[in-house]
């Protein structure tokens, strides 16, 4: 599988501590094998959730490719979203 930055994603990842990014990206490398074993549905919406530690990836799978939307603080994340 592909994986695939928001505008977003990339300032959102830039802001975080840089042992905090590592691990972002390391989730975002184990979930291009086999991502519907680490992806959760977010009720109401056609995006997933990945689980980072206390941080949370959200993203959107379509074909080949994991698009990846929002990288924030659990708190954070779903403040905003439809």
């Amino acid at each position: 599988m592909n994986v695939k930055y928001s505008k977003q994603a990339v300032r959102d990842i830039k802001t975080l501590p840089k042992s905090v990014q590592k691990h972002v990206i390391s989730v975002l490398q184990r979930a291009k094998i086999n991502p519907w074993k680490y992806v959760r549905r977010i009720v109401g919406t056609s995006w997933y959730r990945l689980r980072a530690g206390e941080y949370r990836i959200i993203v959107k799978i379509s074909g080949n490719t994991i698009y990846v939307l929002r990288v924030a603080h659990r708190k954070n994340i779903y403040r905003g979203l439809p």
